[in-house]
């Protein structure tokens, strides 16, 4: 009975947080399913680390599963409104642009479309530093 009042109690997520964990559930399915992806198709499969693409079923069937863990921790953490998920969420703003400037610095050969860029920074940003943003300034209604 107290957990029904706790949870009945708790503030609404709001679409934006809803929307980015529902997300991030997808990011972590994406992950857990790099190995398969690398073997149905190498040259897009593949799990991308500070830059780096890792090639091999086996390198995607450990590290998938790790990140896709830290995808679905993250994803609770939103989700619950939890105070701890804010160093995560600033850890991953800081990544995601710093991961993708090093790819495409590293491993983009010929022309660059700007516009899909552009278009994919906005989203890939939106998700990384704009939940970190939410997420500082509404950490009042973090538990």
């Amino acid at each position: 009975m107290a957990n029904e009042t706790s949870q009945s109690a708790r503030a609404p997520l709001g679409w934006f947080l809803t929307v980015m964990t529902v997300l991030f559930v997808v990011l972590a399915l994406s992950d857990f399913t790099k190995a398969l992806q690398f073997a149905h198709n190498p040259a897009v499969g593949g799990l991308v680390v500070f830059g780096h693409k890792f090639h091999g079923v086996a390198n995607n069937l450990v590290l998938g599963p790790l990140f896709g863990i830290v995808f679905l921790i993250y994803a609770h953490g939103i989700w619950n409104l939890r105070a701890w998920v804010i160093p995560l969420s600033i850890v991953y703003a800081f990544y995601v642009p710093y991961n993708l400037v090093l790819f495409w610095y590293t491993h983009l050969e010929g022309d660059r479309s700007i516009g899909f860029i552009v278009i994919y920074l906005a989203i890939a940003l939106t998700g990384s530093i704009g939940t970190a943003i939410y997420l500082a300034y509404h950490r009042e209604r973090l538990s």
